[in-house]
């Protein structure tokens, strides 16, 4: 994949800013929250959206175009308990 630093410097909207490309699957556990979660808040945040697996011409780059990653968030008593991501399988 390209480097994903470089992507966010992208003269493409679609690979540059938040809407780069994340090129590893990771799991973080007991975030920092910034401000406070309500303790009655009590369950997962999940995202899914557009992230390329591979190398991308940023000329002819869609993100309707290849692989996804859902990103997710446990929230219980307050806490952020833990981050997960995972590219979609896709094929």
């Amino acid at each position: 994949m390209a480097n994903a630093s470089a992507l966010r410097k992208s003269s493409n909207p679609f690979l540059a800013g938040n809407l780069a490309p994340v090129d590893v699957e990771t799991t973080a556990f007991d975030l920092s929250v910034t401000g406070k979660l309500p303790d009655e808040l009590s369950g997962r945040y999940l995202r899914n959206g557009p992230n390329p697996i591979g190398e991308v011409n940023p000329d002819s780059y869609h993100w309707f175009l290849g692989s996804g990653m859902v990103h997710g968030v446990r929230i219980n008593d307050g806490k952020a308990e833990w981050y997960r991501n995972r590219w979609v399988r896709d094929r």
